[in-house]
């Protein structure tokens, strides 16, 4: 590109070339900072909200379903001395409503054990943890903390 060489314009008294050109270029530069002017558009009125929520079904009670199995069995032990030991060996209570794997903390092949005898395999229904935790107790020497290490003295009070 060749140099600029001021050169008197015609018409624009005392302006020369390169200051023509500046001229133009500030107004375009000013013009794309102004915001054009929009015509009034209506907007879209807001989508109501929905008039009611779908029915969702309330977490079952994991407390009751888990004690229902554990009664089922023939649990030998008053269910508060199972919650007891299940708090201790889990830090976790039955009743949020929520499932806990192995709920009293079973050993994944202990799990597989008692659920070959009891056919109960879901480790994730209550009932099956309360009848899989009342076979394992009865399979647990009395006096013993085979069944749960750490906690066995939750039930042995």
């Amino acid at each position: 590109m060749g140099d600029l060489v001021d050169v008197p314009v015609r018409g624009i008294r005392n302006t020369t070339q390169h200051e023509a050109h500046l001229s133009l270029w500030r107004g375009l530069i000013d013009a794309r900072l102004v915001l054009p002017v929009l015509p009034d558009v209506q907007l879209a009125a807001p989508a109501p909200p929905p008039e009611a929520l779908p029915y969702v079904e309330p977490p079952p009670d994991t407390y009751t379903q888990f004690f229902d199995g554990y009664r089922a069995a023939h649990g030998q032990y008053p269910e508060e001395r199972i919650d007891a030991m299940i708090q201790c060996e889990s830090s976790w209570r039955l009743d949020p409503g929520g499932s806990h794997l192995g709920l009293s903390q079973f050993d994944p092949g202990t799990w597989a054990t008692v659920s070959a005898i009891t056919g109960f395999a879901d480790p994730y229904n209550a009932f099956h943890q309360g009848w899989n935790t009342a076979t394992w107790a009865s399979l647990v020497d009395p006096g013993t903390s085979a069944g749960w290490p750490l906690c066995w003295h939750a039930i042995e009070w």
